[in-house]
C-alpha cells in the first residue's frame, strides 16, 4: 500500500537547504540498476533509451555478478535499503564515496542490515557482511565501482548535463523564494512548513534545524528516495522534472570514436566537464590521479575544448561551445 513522505521544516532549516550541483554517482549506480530491472513501458523515453544501451553492455561486460550482489542489498522493489551504500561523502566523487563505504564501522553494518532484514529476507552471505567481513565490504565497493564504470560512465556527461539543467530550473524558481522552489518539484507538494510526496510507506522526517540536501537523479523516475536513518544528515534524491526533454541521441559507437580520437581517459575528463568542476573534483569523480587529470585538461584547453578560470582558491574548468559540440551536448 502506498504511503506519503512528509518532511517538516522549522525556520532554522530554511538556512540549511542545499541543492546538489549534479547527480550523485553512488545513488545513480543503485538507481540505474533499478531502471534495468524495470519494464521498458514503465519508463520515460530517456530512460528507455538508456536501458536499451545498458542491457547491451550487461551482455558484453562482466557485470552480472556485481548486479546480483547489489540487487541482494538494494532490490528495485525494496522500501528500504542500507544507507551505507550511499554515503554523503560521495558528493565529492565516486572515489571518495567508495573509500567511505569501505570504512563503514561494523556496528553500522550490523544495524542497517538488521533493519533491511525486517523488510525482506536477506541471502545468507549478508550475515557475514553484518558481522563485519571487510573482504565482503570490499566486494560491495568493487561492485558499485564496476557498475558505474561499465553502465553509467559511457553516458555520464548526459546524466550531468540533464542534472545541470534541473539545477538551473530550481535556481530560476528561487527568484520567488524557497517556497517557490519547493513548489517547482514534482511529485512533491509544498504546504508550508511540510514538503510531501508519494512514498512506498508512510514516513515522516522532522529536520529540527539540520536542513536538507536535495540531489537530482537521472535514474530516479517515479518518486523521491530519502536517507532512512534519522541520525544521518537528511538527504532526499528526487526525480528530474517530467518536462525535461530526453538527452540527445548517444551511442557506444560515438563513445568509442571519441576515445580513439582523444584517448580513453582524456575523453572521460572532457565528458566529466558537462558540469563546471575543479581538477580535484574531476580526479575524484573519475578515480584518476590529479596530476594525470591536470595534464589532460592542459591538452583540452590548448585545443579550445575547455576553458579554465580562477575562482578564489580554485581553478574552475568548463566546456567551451566547441567542447560541447564535440560531445554532442
Amino acid at each position: 500500500m502506498a504511503g506519503t513522505l512528509s518532511i517538516h521544516f522549522t525556520h532554522a532549516d530554511f538556512r540549511h537547504v542545499r541543492f546538489a550541483r549534479s547527480p550523485d554517482p553512488m545513488w545513480e549506480a543503485i538507481l540505474g540498476l533499478h531502471v534495468l530491472a524495470t519494464p521498458a513501458d514503465r519508463l520515460p523515453a530517456r530512460l528507455r533509451a538508456w536501458r536499451g544501451r545498458a542491457r547491451e553492455r550487461v551482455r558484453r561486460a562482466e557485470v552480472r555478478g556485481a548486479f546480483r550482489l547489489l540487487n541482494d542489498l538494494a532490490p528495485s522493489d525494496a522500501s528500504y535499503w542500507p544507507d551505507f551504500l550511499t554515503p554523503a561523502e560521495s558528493e565529492e566523487g565516486l572515489a571518495v564515496g567508495l573509500r567511505v563505504l569501505r570504512e563503514t564501522p561494523p556496528a553500522r553494518l550490523e544495524r542497517e542490515l538488521r533493519e533491511a532484514s525486517r523488510h525482506r529476507p536477506l541471502p545468507a552471505w549478508t550475515r557475514r557482511l553484518a558481522a563485519g567481513d571487510r573482504a565482503l565490504l570490499d566486494d560491495v565497493a568493487h561492485a558499485l565501482h564496476h557498475v558505474h564504470g561499465s553502465l553509467l560512465a559511457p553516458d555520464w556527461s548526459e546524466v550531468e548535463a540533464t542534472g545541470a539543467a534541473d539545477r538551473a530550473r530550481r535556481m530560476e524558481a528561487l527568484e520567488g523564494g524557497l517556497g517557490a522552489v519547493f513548489a517547482s518539484f514534482t511529485p512533491f507538494v509544498w504546504r508550508d512548513p511540510v514538503l510531501s510526496a508519494p512514498y512506498p510507506v508512510d514516513r515522516t522526517i522532522h529536520l529540527r534545524g539540520r536542513g536538507l540536501r536535495l540531489i537530482p537523479s537521472y535514474f530516479c523516475h517515479t518518486r523521491p528516495v530519502a536517507i532512512a536513518d534519522p541520525r544521518l544528515p537528511p538527504v532526499v534524491v528526487y526525480p528530474l522534472h517530467p518536462d525535461d526533454p530526453p538527452g540527445p541521441p548517444h551511442t557506444d559507437r560515438q563513445d568509442a570514436a571519441l576515445a580513439r580520437l582523444l584517448g580513453t581517459n582524456r575523453a572521460r575528463v572532457l565528458a566529466a566537464l558537462a558540469t563546471t568542476r575543479t581538477t580535484g573534483d574531476v580526479a575524484a569523480r573519475l578515480a584518476l590521479p590529479a596530476s594525470s587529470v591536470s595534464g589532460h585538461l592542459t591538452v583540452l584547453r590548448h585545443a579550445g575544448l575547455v576553458a579554465s578560470e580562477r575562482a578564489g582558491l580554485h581553478v574552475m574548468h568548463r566546456l567551451t561551445a566547441r567542447g560541447r559540440h564535440l560531445l554532442g551536448r
